[in-house]
């Protein structure tokens, strides 16, 4: 097995997993009511559009993370060749998905998706809730809780007939990335309309637009704000689903495999013979804190140590509170040794 064969594996997980997280904002957001969520924001009931708006389950994710994670398990056992003297003691080189720490690790991501998306969706609600009126550059900008209910769940494209554009599903401050983005449009202000520009995720066919308002002194019409807007938003949950994706993939093929290892421990391999070494990219999109760990070589069961201290038993790993900034979009992968 390669480093390039592993990497190959997981970056095909990726795209079923950023589709059912899509899928799942989709079927939240085609469930609500435009009436419903303008009732809900009128009454500044956060918990009520919590409720409304969560994106529920994710079955579908949740089973891709578990289908992963076992793929992961199969593959390594597949690849790994135990030497003769061992197979008597190991026995079966199958996976057993059922044996306690594989369920429990399988249940624990789907209950860690499933809080996470909930808190998003608050964040995102608070943000939209906060934004009816703001001071931005001197002028007061007022959104009506309509408004405020097409920001949060999108407004209805003439051309698909679906509703997109709005921040249900992304992260608090992704949300507020939208309505920042919103109320420099609707500013007037050229020195906020040219920050507006500076945005990475825009859609730079509407520049145009945004350079006449500057020239202008003006701003942006009310519906042309709402198209830029919504074009960001959907780039930036592409973007975020994409990032889901990608820490799921990794994480649950990563923990697969090392389970596998810890599965022939059971069986009777010796663990101390079996040593894991990390390894990167060795490019520079590689994380700092990551670069000092390639040919960090430990014991199975043991956690690798990355520059800003964070303990990973594998890439992806957040079980021993190795936050977001070490695993989100990581590409490292561990090879497993075992010793004579």
């Amino acid at each position: 097995m390669t480093a390039a064969e592993i990497l190959q594996r997981i970056e095909g997980l990726e795209p079923g997993m950023q589709q059912a997280y899509l899928d799942s904002v989709k079927a939240t957001i085609d469930a609500a009511t435009l009436a419903e969520v303008e009732r809900l924001l009128a009454a500044d009931d956060e918990n009520g559009l919590v409720d409304l708006l969560s994106v529920g389950a994710l079955a579908l994710l949740s089973e891709l993370v578990r289908s992963a994670y076992i793929s992961g398990a199969r593959y390594e056992l597949v690849a790994l060749i135990i030497p003769a003297a061992d197979r008597g003691s190991v026995g079966r080189k199958e996976f057993d998905v059922t044996r306690a720490p594989a369920a429990a690790w399988v249940d624990q991501q789907a209950q860690a998706l499933r809080a996470s998306a909930s808190s998003e969706v608050r964040e995102a609600i608070r943000a939209v809730m906060g934004s009816r009126r703001v001071i931005v550059g001197g002028q007061e900008i007022v959104r009506t809780n309509r408004q405020a209910a097409l920001d949060l769940i999108g407004r209805v494209s003439t051309q698909t007939g679906q509703r997109t554009g709005g921040v249900v599903g992304l992260p608090g401050n992704m949300a507020q990335y939208v309505i920042n983005a919103r109320n420099q449009l609707l500013s007037g202000d050229p020195a906020l309309l040219k920050q507006y520009l500076e945005r990475g995720r825009r859609d730079r066919r509407f520049d145009g637009i945004v350079q006449r308002a500057i020239q202008a002194g003006k701003p942006v019409a009310q519906a042309d704000a709402d198209k830029i807007v919504g074009r960001y938003s959907d780039r930036l949950l592409k973007f975020h689903a994409e990032v889901i994706a990608k820490t799921s993939a990794l994480e649950s093929f990563s923990a697969g495999r090392e389970r596998a290892w810890e599965q022939l421990v059971e069986q009777g391999l010796d663990r101390d013979r079996i040593e894991k070494e990390w390894r990167d990219r060795n490019d520079e999109k590689v994380r700092n804190s990551h670069h000092s760990m390639g040919g960090q070589r430990v014991i199975l069961g043991q956690a690798f140590v990355s520059g800003n201290g964070a303990l990973l038993r594998f890439p992806g790993d957040s079980s021993l509170g190795a936050g977001y900034n070490e695993t989100a979009n990581c590409r490292c992968i561990v090879i497993y040794h075992l010793r004579k």
